[in-house]
Order: structure tokens, then C-alpha cells, then sequence
């Protein structure tokens, strides 16, 4: 494992701001992105390794997400709901064309990789201190607790190895974690109401957000939105009963 001083952050304040900026600007414009169900040949939703949020956690931001919803007019996807609520530690390939089969080798060695990775990480907890707009939802702002998020990120995209190969290639590096809580998926029928809601959340009450376990996902949509299918799954390291 890499030693700390060496290890991304994904702690940069600064993207949320940048974020909120940008997203108000389109929303208010009426110009923000809209979500669609996938397709054949998209480049969105290919399996993912992601952080699952305990019952608790999930539940807490499911009324976040709900709140912001009532706000925002009917037809969205409620991402962050219980079902649905997870923060992306790393996209691992391009959507495919069929399912995901039991046994696939690719999501043996995810899996594979995922175990060795963790094996020298503590528990892993974040607190929510706010929510930000993008150009197509609502996010929750999830800040570590310590170094255990990037150290297992940094531990996992070693150990993957080749299999990195997507966001290396890419050349993606995530700055921040986070949670989005509502998916567009049409026009925002209160445009200045939901500016001027998460606005007024950008720091709130702090939520804490402890980790269950982390999935090997691919996605499916269900109508409202899109929910992670469990090809796989690791405890998260330490967690004790709340």
C-alpha cells in the first residue's frame, strides 16, 4: 500500500463550490441536463465498485432526497434513496451490452483486488456537512472522517492493477466523495425555489455516514431512477453495531 503522504485526497472543498456554481447557472437557465433510461452504446453505468451506506446512513439521506424532490417538481429519480444511496469509489468498465453473467471472470478479479485492498484498512465513515447543485442533481457532500476512504481507494486502484485500466486511461481523478441524493430527469419545475434551497443547505446539520459494505455493481433501472444489481460484495472493515 502506498505510504499516506503519497495517497490521493478526495477532500477538495473547492469542486463543491465549483459544482454549485455551475449547476445554479443551468438550472436556472433551464439548461440543466436531463437524465434518460441507458441505451446500447452509452458510456454511463458500467460496473462500479461503491460504498454502501448503513441502514441508518441510508435512511437519513433518503429523506434528504425526498425533501429535495417536493422542492424540485415531480419526475426525478430519487437517487439517494435506501435502495439506491452509495458513493462511487470507482468506475471499473464501459456499460455492456448484456447482462452481467453469475461467474464472469472480470467481477471475480474485481472482487479479488477489492479483498486485498482492504485488508489493511480501518472502518469507513463520512459526515454529510451539505449538499451542492450540479448540472444534473443534488448532491450530498461527504467529507472523510480520516484516511481510510483514500487509502482503500488508492490500495484498490493498485491492486486492480491492469484492470484500472478505465478512468487511468481516462485520465480521471476523482477529488471528491459524495452522494447524490436526485437524479434530473426533467425540467425543474421550481428552478429558484431549488437554487435557493440547497443554497440554504450548503452546511447543515451534520449527517453521519458510516459504510456497510462495498459492491461490485452493475445498474439497472426500475422506472424511477437507476438502482446498483450486486454482482458482488466485501464487508467494509470494522463496523460495529450503532
Amino acid at each position: 500500500m502506498n505510504p499516506p503522504s503519497s495517497i490521493p485526497r478526495r477532500d477538495n472543498h473547492e469542486t463543491f463550490d465549483q459544482l454549485f456554481a455551475e449547476g445554479a447557472a443551468a438550472v436556472l437557465a433551464g439548461e440543466h441536463r436531463i437524465e434518460v433510461p441507458p441505451e446500447g452504446g452509452g458510456r454511463r453505468y458500467g460496473v462500479s465498485a461503491v460504498l454502501r451506506p448503513d441502514p441508518w446512513s441510508a435512511a437519513a439521506l433518503e429523506v434528504v432526497a425526498r425533501e429535495a424532490a417536493a422542492v424540485a417538481g415531480d419526475g426525478h429519480w430519487l437517487t439517494g434513496a435506501v435502495r439506491s444511496s452509495h458513493l462511487t469509489m470507482r468506475a471499473l468498465e464501459w456499460p455492456r451490452d448484456e447482462q452481467v453473467p453469475s461467474g464472469d471472470p472480470c467481477v471475480a478479479r474485481y472482487v479479488a483486488a477489492l479483498r486485498t485492498a482492504v485488508r489493511d484498512v480501518g472502518p469507513l465513515a463520512f459526515t454529510v456537512t451539505g449538499l451542492t447543485l450540479t448540472t444534473v442533481s443534488v448532491m450530498a457532500c461527504a467529507l472523510p472522517v480520516d484516511d481510510a476512504p483514500d487509502r482503500l481507494s488508492a490500495a484498490y486502484a493498485e491492486a486492480l492493477g491492469p484492470d484500472a485500466w478505465l478512468e487511468r486511461d481516462l485520465g480521471f481523478h476523482r477529488s471528491i466523495w459524495h452522494l447524490n441524493v436526485l437524479h434530473f430527469a426533467a425540467p425543474v419545475q421550481h428552478p429558484r425555489a431549488l437554487v435557493d434551497w440547497v443554497a440554504d443547505r450548503r452546511t447543515c446539520t451534520p449527517i453521519p455516514v458510516r459504510v456497510a459494505e462495498i459492491e461490485i455493481a452493475a445498474w439497472r433501472f426500475v422506472g424511477d431512477g437507476m438502482t446498483p444489481v450486486r454482482l458482488a460484495a466485501v464487508p467494509a472493515p470494522g463496523l460495529s453495531p450503532r
